[in-house]
């Protein structure tokens, strides 16, 4: 936690026992942040929950923005913020530090929720059913098209996915990136608090959501909502979207938490091989596309380090079948839209 850090709230009027702590960090996200915070103020609940915003001093209007809503809203908004920009991992720590909830759930600023009652459904879902250490939800993503952010909340990610994938005991499928997506997942503040204790987390990892995933569904089982509550914006600034060479360093990261995760997890012995085999094969893609021969090499030397000719075909073949459509419906509310720039 860094102690320069400030907290901007009105404690006389904050709501005092918040069963859910919503956590929002943001970076430049001036032209998103207002409605990524409606999305989580407009909640129907019947029980009180609370807003962090964690405002990692940002270039543009961001923190305004912040100070803004927070003053509409000091029942439930909380702003962290400090002089200096700590990167996201910290950003996310400081602000989780700061939940009072039972639960916590999570909507970064350039992200937005389209269901009311996201939070309500989540919560009730792990309420009934104590083997359920997280809950996620069916998503859509938002695409700039002339200057426009749209959405189709029939085009749901998960439309064309296997049950199998979605809820259960999935360890052994935690990488498959259409899960667990951060703007839709819910879980108890003990869980995540447990998950920092873990050690499994390194800060130098450009990403937390793949390592929150391996060690949540290697403890619990996952509960799903088959709905779209959540918005994710395919922005162009983002780590998947930043480059070649951004993607090159994604993955090498991936490589690295991978080498972490199988002595963390050696002792279970049911580690799955398919996370290693995807970074592996992100590597060799996105390094030949930077040009990048040592890139190229170290994607090689890894796959022959770690697969057998017969194991690299198996494993290959398993994460492209994960990937193939099913004929599968899911229920939705007819959303669609436009988001403003």
């Amino acid at each position: 936690m860094h102690d320069d850090a400030h907290d901007t709230s009105d404690p006389v009027r904050l709501v005092e026992n918040p069963l859910v702590t919503v956590l929002m960090i943001t970076y430049n996200h001036a032209g998103y942040l207002a409605e990524a915070i409606e999305g989580v103020v407009g909640q129907e609940c019947d029980f009180p929950f609370e807003l962090i915003i964690g405002e990692d001093a940002s270039t543009d209007a961001t923190r305004e923005i912040a100070f803004e809503y927070q003053r509409r809203y000091p029942e439930i908004i909380r702003v962290v913020h400090s002089a200096r920009n700590v990167g996201m991992n910290a950003n996310s720590f400081r602000i989780f530090s700061k939940a009072r909830g039972e639960y916590v759930a999570y909507c970064e600023g350039d992200d937005f929720w389209c269901a009311r009652d996201k939070l309500a459904r989540q919560v009730a879902l792990m309420k009934r059913d104590k083997r359920i250490g997280i809950v996620h939800t069916d998503w859509t993503r938002a695409s700039l098209r002339g200057g426009l952010w749209k959405y189709d909340i029939h085009k749901s990610v998960h439309r064309g996915v296997s049950d199998r994938y979605l809820s259960g005991h999935l360890f052994g499928t935690w990488y498959y990136p259409k899960i667990l997506r951060t703007c839709t997942i819910l879980l108890r503040r003990q869980t995540m608090a447990e998950w920092y204790e873990s050690g499994l987390m390194d800060s130098k990892y450009p990403f937390g959501d793949s390592v929150l995933s391996a060690w949540v569904t290697s403890r619990w089982d996952v509960g799903y909502i088959a709905e779209v509550t959540a918005v994710y914006r395919a922005s162009a600034n983002s780590a998947l979207r930043s480059g070649a060479r951004a993607r090159v360093r994604l993955y090498t990261s991936a490589l690295q938490f991978d080498t972490s995760a199988r002595a963390f997890f050696a002792e279970r012995g049911d580690y799955p091989s398919g996370y290693r085999w995807e970074s592996a094969a992100g590597l060799l893609l996105w390094g030949g596309r930077a040009r990048d021969l040592r890139a190229i090499k170290h994607a090689l030397l890894d796959f022959a380090g770690h697969f057998t000719l017969a194991s690299f075909a198996a494993t290959g073949l398993r994460s492209i079948a994960m990937r193939l459509p099913r004929i599968k419906r899911h229920p939705g509310r007819g959303l669609s839209g436009t988001t403003g720039t």
